[in-house]
């Protein structure tokens, strides 16, 4: 069997972010919290916010985009509104507006004002979206401009998130970011996208083959779990509030186009791993079409041509080569 591990390692390398891009969106995001909290309190009087990290970040599942554009999730969750009664909260969109007027002016990039939170966009190909909450008897409520507030708890999720990591080990966070960059890959040029990272944090963490220093096992066992749960129900609940399906209202051509890409994978990453040890070169291949060229192709070690000899002889002299004139 083609022992692969080492080249998802480089993989694993090559779709990480780095601590330089690491270190550009912590600096980016603190420098927007330092704005919104001065905005609140000199501004509109009243108590300033507090942050929660959300998302791929806090996870450390963040992956290099094929486009480039990679981003960090940041929970602002309001202090002046009563905890215990809601009826004179303001509107989600009225805390967008107010959110909007505190970034307006960051970036040389207008903000965007989503449904779901406001973005801050940054020229160096990454973005700051920023989701709004409020607490309600001791849950989140987020804003959801055309929505209204609804229950929904990031902060319990990067909890649940730590729970699972500390019972299957690092692998687990691994195959999260592989199963990402596969999505990634799948995705140029597709009318369909694919799952979000969200999806396949939850998908792997129900459906996970562990294997011991064998992440291509681990890869091919978890996507095969997964397409068999999927194919008997297209459902994945989140683990925590708001307890939705997160594959509610996937078209019939989004679900289809997923599930036969996840039988490709299965079935080519089956092949590779059924490949003896000599064909590592095969194997890697295989793995470079499901994953792109960011997958590293094995080049197997030069072997020494015993048949090649060294000649003291001078050139040109005539020698019997036991042929008739």
């Amino acid at each position: 069997m083609a022992n692969c591990h080492d080249l998802f390692n480089k993989f694993h390398e090559e779709i990480t972010l780095n601590s330089d891009k690491k270190e550009y969106l912590r600096t980016s995001r603190d420098a927007i919290r330092d704005k919104i909290r001065k905005y609140f309190k000199d501004t509109k009087k009243v108590k300033a916010p507090k942050f929660h990290g959300q998302g791929s970040y806090m996870m450390g599942t963040t992956v290099n985009p094929l486009d480039g554009e990679y981003d960090i999730d940041d929970g602002i969750y309001l202090q002046h509104l009563d905890e215990n009664d809601d009826s004179n909260w303001p509107t989600p969109a009225t805390m967008h507006n107010w959110v909007m007027e505190a970034v307006k002016d960051h970036t040389s990039t207008p903000p965007v004002d989503k449904n779901t939170c406001v973005r801050v966009i940054y020229k160096n190909n990454y973005h700051v979206d920023l989701p709004i909450y409020a607490m309600k008897n001791d849950v989140p409520q987020h804003a959801h401009k055309s929505k209204g507030w609804s229950a929904s708890d990031p902060r319990a999720f990067i909890d649940w998130f730590r729970g699972q990591l500390t019972n299957k080990g690092e692998q687990f966070r691994r195959l999260i970011k592989y199963f990402k960059a596969w999505a990634d890959y799948q995705n140029q040029g597709a009318s369909t996208k694919m799952p979000s990272g969200m999806i396949f944090t939850v998908l792997v963490a129900d459906h996970f083959y562990g294997s011991d220093n064998r992440d291509d096992e681990a890869l091919v066992g978890t996507a095969k779990n997964i397409l068999d749960n999927l194919e008997d129900s297209f459902s994945i609940k989140t683990p925590v509030v708001p307890y939705d399906d997160l594959l509610d209202g996937w078209s019939e051509t989004r679900k289809n186009n997923f599930l036969n890409k996840l039988k490709n994978l299965c079935n080519k990453g089956n092949e590779a791993l059924e490949l003896e040890d000599d064909e590592k070169e095969q194997a890697s291949l295989k793995w470079q079409e499901l994953l792109g060229d960011r997958y590293p192709k094995y080049d197997p070690p030069k072997k020494e041509n015993d048949s090649a000899k060294v000649t003291t002889e001078p050139a040109g002299l005539w020698k019997y080569d036991g042929r008739s004139a």
